[in-house]
């Protein structure tokens, strides 16, 4: 190529090369908060194996460390200049499942120092979604918990339904998104991209072999069967009481063909697994994109009683109808009951926002501009509306 390319040429030719292949990152260090506080860089006996529960604290890429946001104090108090960042766990939920005894959910080896085996943890329930594990501990982001080889199948999920995409973001320097595999990794090839509401590429899918990905930390593992109800211990040779690799990368939003041009057509970020995935979480930076959630809300087990209550039609507590006012609204701080009187929140122009100093996280108002409620989301992205559900 380069006799027959001239040196502008033969330059535009590696540049792509490199950016198409190489552009997720590896993190050359991981934090977490096992037993406090644990750093590692790879899976050799110089770092500690996390053997119980720990959340990803933050990570180094390309020299710098951002902060996940589960725990920046610790960060802090560990002498870590960071630059303050937030990630959540896509909200994941399983279409297919399977019988396959290699299809396995993964706990932490000690829960609070008790070891988790067929004495002291002889089963997990069913009533617990397999994608649980995916999106449980803090911010959703245990590296701790997974499920392990999940059958081959998409996981969707709708990132850009209002162009939520933050379009600040598509070219700055900062990980958009983190991907885990924590178990024993094959050489298939695991997929990421962007697509459009029809299922077409944006941009450039990520094909990523994650046995030629260098480990970043180790892990002690108890295993039980996916496959099965309830999930029985597996107590098999090789399974609970041995440790497997952690790996992480980071893409950003320009690593996927992500532009200013065509990020409004980016509908949904799609995970193809390969069908021997070990998925700890996926995660996304809450200041890059903004999820919304199809998955059912659970509304199994026992809510408490709303204790406190305001109403105009003149009833409270116990009654001969037996209402049982407030209490029998489950499950909230205050209820507000009238067949004639509306709730009332505070109305404030687009322009007025600017008005509001101090805005904090979860502050509400109407916009009478945009006709819809807002929420106050962070100092990046600032006030949006709320019109989609989210999972937790």
């Amino acid at each position: 190529m380069t006799k027959i390319l001239n040196k502008k040429g033969y330059f535009l030719i590696v540049f792509f090369f490199v950016s198409f292949f190489y552009s997720q990152l590896r993190p050359s260090i991981v934090y977490g908060d096992y037993n406090g506080y644990w750093v590692s860089q790879n899976n050799s006996a110089s770092y500690v194996t996390a053997q119980d529960t720990n959340n990803l604290l933050g990570i180094t890429v390309g020299g710098v460390t951002y902060s996940t946001g589960v725990n920046n104090a610790k960060l802090a108090a560990n002498g870590i200049t960071y630059v303050n960042e937030s990630y959540r766990a896509f909200p994941t939920a399983f279409n297919t499942i399977s019988t396959n005894q290699n299809f396995l959910i993964g706990i932490p080896r000690y829960v609070n120092g008790v070891i988790q085996d067929q004495t002291n943890t002889p089963s997990l329930s069913c009533n617990t979604s397999l994608g649980y594990y995916l999106r449980d501990g803090i911010n959703g982001l245990d590296l701790s918990t997974a499920v392990f080889n999940i059958p081959r199948q998409d996981l969707t999920f709708y990132v850009n339904v209002l162009a939520d995409i933050n379009p600040n973001c598509i070219n700055d320097d900062i990980p958009d998104i983190i991907v885990t595999q924590v178990g024993e990794p094959s050489t298939t090839f695991d997929i990421f991209k962007f697509t459009d509401a029809a299922g077409n590429t944006i941009g450039v899918q990520k094909d990523v072999n994650f046995s030629t990905v260098s480990p970043s930390g180790k892990a002690l593992w108890s295993f039980y069967y996916a496959g099965n109800c309830p999930h029985n211990y597996n107590s098999g040779s090789g399974f609970s009481g041995t440790t497997r690799d952690v790996r992480i990368l980071t893409f950003k939003l320009s690593d996927f063909g992500i532009t200013l041009a065509n990020y409004t057509s980016a509908v949904k970020f799609v995970q193809v697994l390969s069908g021997d995935s070990d998925v700890a979480f996926s995660a996304y930076s809450s200041n890059s994109l903004s999820l919304y959630c199809l998955e059912n809300a659970v509304t199994s087990g026992t809510t408490s009683d709303t204790k406190m209550g305001i109403t105009s039609i003149g009833r409270a507590g116990t009654d001969a109808n037996a209402n049982n006012w407030p209490m029998v609204r489950k499950g909230g701080y205050i209820a507000l009951e009238s067949n004639k009187k509306p709730f009332v929140i505070s109305r404030v122009s687009t322009a007025g926002l600017a008005n509001i100093t101090n805005p904090v996280e979860g502050m509400m108002v109407y916009d009478t501009t945009e006709n819809c409620l807002k929420i106050y989301v962070n100092s990046i992205i600032g006030w949006k509306c709320y019109n989609k559900k989210t999972c937790p």
